[in-house]
């Protein structure tokens, strides 16, 4: 495979040096990899990357190479979606006038007993899309619905994602309180999930617990256990409401971060989702244990659950990435809108522009998300050796004619009109724009009869137009 040059006016390589975005020193082989470089490139040799500098070096020491991308081009990191929900695939853009408890009950709760391996496959395509389109090359999702004993759903989720080019971390979320089926079938998806993402060259795989007031304390520690024994993370949410706080306070006598790490969850690794009613013992816990923290700032908007504490848990070395939810909740999939609102909401939550620079937000959508992983030593920035997760932003769309600072130029100006490239695993999953390995218009039209019958038989019809609610102030033909 020939070796390729991935050029732009500004490679943002989300290392951990400080370096200043003005004047930064040719990178060599013998010093750590520049934040920021000025007139650089990317060599990418097959799945990794082969070396980080200027243009101008790296051309002249490697004249074979194909380039691409251009000397106005934003090149950076493959971002890491550290959150994310593909069962929601088909049901985006529905139910905004409910807060979380409500949303779930409404319309979560009569979705989970029709999900089926088709459309987790046909939903995980249409999501899988649009983050391919905003830069994300790294999704960790956790599938809820109900187990089908004899027909998983999660293998087709597995299956879009190795169709599709786009690394996931997977893992499955059901839960067995006020069920009728126990937590056998539970972990018997989990076994599946299991077998499908070892045979996937994509996919790795996590235990899921979607939340303690789901869970028996039977399956809390089962779950627990399989993850311990197997030596798997779990990805959980922890924290996404003040009533969720109330509720575990009642049932264990301590918060969710509490009760976690006393019934040794926090003994492998951990990525908590939302935590934004955590209090400042909980902040020690996950500091303590390495627990890494998901802030999905569009979600947590939409369904009215608040603002984590994100410059706090930061400034207790807490890792926290960037995640865009579901797309029931979010409800795009659009990565640079979460990346951007997290800058956002931090500055109207303290009243101050320097609450979180673009800098800090580009940081939390990169390597900051692959250390909540615990990827960051194979993603999450460009630096040699590491895996070629790279996206190329196009310098020459009219939003980045002008480039005074690329931080905020990716962070509060481009678009996902503006992302070019994006490779995963040094090989393009999407080029000028497009993904390459899947034709869009399939996915939709196999999408769209799927959607109208989840919506028949989870009884949505009140709520979607698929099913012939009527919108305000709207005549039928």
């Amino acid at each position: 495979m020939a070796q390729t040059l991935i050029r732009g006016g500004w490679v943002l390589t989300g290392a951990p040096e400080s370096v200043p975005v003005a004047g930064v020193p040719a990178h060599s082989d013998a010093s750590p990899t520049p934040a920021a470089i000025r007139d650089g490139a990317v060599l990418v040799d097959g799945d990794r990357i082969a070396a980080v500098g200027t243009y101008d070096d790296l051309r002249a020491a490697n004249p074979h190479a194909v380039v691409r991308g251009g000397a106005y081009d934003i090149v950076t990191p493959g971002f890491v979606n550290t959150h994310g929900h593909f069962s929601e695939g088909l049901i985006t853009g529905i139910g905004s006038q409910y807060t979380l408890w409500e949303w779930l009950q409404e319309l979560i709760a009569p979705v989970n007993p029709v999900m089926t391996r088709d459309k987790a496959y046909a939903g995980t395509m249409l999501q899988g899309i649009q983050m391919l389109r905003s830069g994300v090359t790294t999704a960790n999702d956790m599938f809820c619905s109900d187990p089908i004993p004899g027909d998983p759903a999660t293998p087709g989720v597995v299956q879009a994602l190795d169709e599709l080019g786009l690394r996931g971390v997977l893992s499955f979320g059901s839960g067995d309180v006020d069920r009728d089926f126990g937590p056998a079938p539970i972990l018997d998806e989990l076994r599946v999930l299991e077998e499908a993402t070892a045979a996937s060259r994509y996919s790795s795989f996590r235990v899921g617990i979607s939340s303690i007031g789901r869970y028996t304390d039977a399956a809390w520690e089962q779950h627990i256990g399989y993850a311990v024994d197997g030596g798997h993370g779990i990805h959980i949410h922890i924290h996404e409401v003040r009533e969720e706080v109330t509720a575990a306070r009642q049932r264990t006598g301590k918060t969710v971060v509490g009760h976690a790490a006393a019934t040794g969850m926090f003994d492998v690794p951990v990525i908590a989702a939302h935590s934004v009613w955590v209090d400042r013992e909980d902040r020690q816990l996950y500091a303590e244990h390495g627990v890494g923290v998901a802030h999905n700032p569009v979600a947590n908007g939409i369904l009215a659950s608040g603002i984590a504490p994100v410059a706090e848990l930061r400034a207790l070395g807490v890792p926290v990435g960037i995640g865009v939810d579901g797309p029931a909740s979010n409800d795009s999939q659009d990565f640079l809108q979460a990346m951007k609102t997290a800058a956002l909401l931090a500055r109207i939550r303290d009243l101050q522009a320097t609450a979180m620079s673009a800098r800090e937000a580009f940081e939390m959508g990169t390597i900051g998300g692959a250390r909540a992983l615990r990827m960051d030593g194979e993603i999450g920035s460009l630096e040699p050796g590491k895996r070629a997760d790279v996206v190329v932003f196009d310098g020459d769309s009219p939003a980045l004619a002008n480039v005074h600072d690329p931080y905020q130029a990716v962070v509060f100006v481009a678009g996902s009109r503006e992302v070019k490239d994006v490779w995963v695993d040094g090989e393009l999953s999407l080029a000028d724009g497009e993904v390459t390995r899947v034709d869009p218009a399939e996915a939709v039209a196999r999408a769209r009869p799927l959607a109208q019958q989840l919506v028949a038989e989870a009884g949505l019809s009140r709520l979607s137009a698929l099913g012939g609610a009527p919108l305000e102030g709207t005549e039928r033909p």
